[in-house]
């Protein structure tokens, strides 16, 4: 009985002592609880300044005065200082708000949470930053205020070629300062993020451009080595022959590798891409009904430059300039690129190909020539000639005077220059007769010039023209393919050219014209002047160039495999033409 006695003595202990406890425990954090009521529990801060026991008014007091002291940004480098108002930045607290976060921390409302939290504010204390915000914009401007006044710009080096021959001249560069804005950024925010009153020291970056002796040496021998070479790159149509000068190899060498920029030459490819690039043109055809079409555009196959090919040729090539003296070839290679419409599938008269083109060059023309020249162009553009018929120029253009809306340009009439309707007409009949010699096309009708005409001549030779006048001589040709046959015009006018291509259907036939025939050559006339009336006095235009008389012929023939089609000789019998000056009378 009495162990038993005992036993249960030591149990009654152990459980009054327990309850002892937890009744402390709860005494103290019910202690704790009401002396924090309405204050920041221990060990929290704000910016790491402590806040633990403060009221909420004592807090939001606090956190007022600390704006208040952030209210000039101080700033140094070296011996200089600047400051400027954290208002300019358009700062602002939201003590209100940092007030309600400070408050809030250990009261979420889980007690484990809550438990935790104050734990961790009471051992290691808990830091929370001030709700702030500044504008970005307002900042950036600043940074760059302050840039200005600090950067010192480095001078990059370079390499050029003395302008008095004398040899090479290599700058080395100078080493430069600059601001490192994204770190000063940084550093600002945390200041007013931490209520920081210390100076902000401005990062600056050095800028280390300037070459080595070595570097300049070499640099130096390399531009010597290029002295007076140059790199011609070719189109592989022939349509672009382009030199690249001694001095732009220059600019693409890198001087701290002693290598080339690949970067300059990859840009100097993208822009030459711009330039030959061709996009592919899809075939369009709207035929009026009235014997003409309102629009035609042949398919054409489009080409892109092959870029990356291209600039490693480049640097092939400069390496081999280094070491030769004569001029480096660069071919051009292109990636081609099909039309999604083809010509078969836009018409079914038979306007597939290109038979046939003619130009010439009109530079040097008055206004009213060429408007009767584009006016007769236009006419006879988009003319469709059907299989078995004969095409007349005039015909097709009608008549050619002020009623239909022709202007005046001088011509040659009775021996004398004289302002008359549709003067340049006779260009377009010489061009279009070019383009159906080379289409092959039966001629049944042309008149050569009475004289040589320089426009006719301009990158052709003498007796390639076609003479027309209402209602004779005309120009005519015979369709005798078994399609229609199509007359497209085309203009350039700041080239003051002038085109027309001849499409249909091909049967396989081909021209060829020999070169042309020159004999019985007579020198001009002496120069004529004529009174013009409309001309003030004094002034002195020049209407037509001195012109040598002579007989001209040119052979023409067009086969079909085996068979000859056409076969003859044009023949030209220019008489020699005085040059003819119009002098003014006009009184002013």
């Amino acid at each position: 009985m009495g162990e038993k006695k005992i036993k249960t003595s030591k149990i009654d202990y152990f459980f009054k002592g327990l309850l002892l406890i937890v009744v402390l425990v709860v005494s103290v954090l019910i202690t704790f609880e009401t002396y924090y009521w309405n204050k920041v529990y221990p060990g929290i801060r704000v910016a790491q300044f402590e806040v633990g026991g403060k009221s909420v008014s004592e807090v939001e007091k606090f956190l007022q005065s600390k704006a208040v002291s952030m209210g000039l940004l101080s700033f140094r480098w070296g011996v200089n200082q600047w400051q400027f108002a954290a208002d300019e930045i358009g700062v602002k607290y939201d003590n209100l708000k940092t007030t309600q976060d400070l408050m809030a921390m250990g009261r979420s409302g889980s007690f484990r949470n809550d438990l935790v939290t104050k734990a961790r504010a009471l051992i290691n204390g808990i830091n929370l930053n001030p709700k702030a915000g500044w504008n970005g914009a307002a900042l950036s401007e600043k940074l760059s205020v302050l840039a200005l006044m600090i950067d010192i710009p480095a001078r990059e080096p370079g390499v050029e070629f003395s302008s008095t021959g004398s040899g090479v001249l290599v700058h080395a560069g100078e080493d430069g300062l600059m601001v490192d804005q994204k770190t000063l950024r940084t550093r600002i925010e945390t200041s007013i993020q931490t209520f920081s009153e210390k100076e902000i020291a401005v990062p600056i970056v050095e800028i280390k451009p300037k070459l080595s002796e070595n570097q300049a040496e070499r640099a130096r021998v390399m531009a010597e080595k290029i002295r007076g070479k140059k790199i011609q790159v070719n189109e592989e149509q022939g349509e672009l022959k382009l030199e690249i000068s001694d001095e732009q190899v220059l600019s693409w060498i890198d001087l701290s590798s002693g290598g080339w920029e690949k970067s300059a030459i990859e840009d100097w490819v993208a822009q030459l891409a711009q330039t030959v690039d061709k996009p592919p043109q899809n075939a369009t055809f709207r035929f009026l009904g009235t014997g003409k079409v309102e629009e035609f555009k042949p398919a054409k196959e489009g080409r892109v430059l092959k870029r990356a090919t291209l600039a490693t040729l480049m640097i092939n090539s400069l390496n081999r300039l280094l070491g030769q003296s004569e001029p480096v070839v660069v071919d051009l290679e292109f990636t081609k690129s099909e039309p999604e419409v083809v010509n078969d599938e836009v018409n079914s008269l038979g306007i597939k190909e290109l038979l046939g083109k003619g130009e010439s060059w009109y530079s040097g023309s008055i206004t009213n020539r060429i408007f009767n020249l584009k006016k007769a162009a236009d006419a006879i553009g988009g003319f469709l000639v059907p299989p078995g018929e004969t095409f007349s120029f005039n015909g097709a253009v009608g008549e050619v005077s002020s009623d239909t809306g022709y202007k005046q340009a001088y011509i040659i009439k009775e021996g004398k220059t004289i302002l008359g309707d549709g003067g340049g007409v006779c260009q377009v009949s010489s061009t279009l007769f070019r383009a159906v010699l080379a289409a092959g096309l039966p001629i049944e009708a042309r008149t050569a010039h009475a004289y040589r005409v320089h426009y006719y001549e301009e990158k052709y030779q003498p007796g390639f023209d076609a003479t027309v006048f209402q209602p004779a001589p005309d120009f005519k040709f015979k369709n005798d393919t078994p399609a229609y046959v199509l007359i497209q015009t085309v203009y350039d006018e700041k080239a003051k050219y002038l085109s027309f291509e001849i499409y249909g259907t091909s049967d396989g036939r081909k021209a060829e014209m020999s070169k042309a025939r020159i004999w019985e050559v007579t020198a001009p006339p002496p120069d004529l002047y004529q009174d013009d009336p409309n001309l003030p006095v004094g002034k002195v235009v020049q209407t037509e160039h001195a012109a040598w008389g002579a007989k001209v012929a040119f052979d023409w023939k067009v086969t079909r495999g085996e068979e000859v089609l056409q076969e003859r000789t044009f023949y030209s019998n220019y008489k020699s033409w005085q040059a003819v000056y119009l002098r003014g009378t006009k009184p002013l």
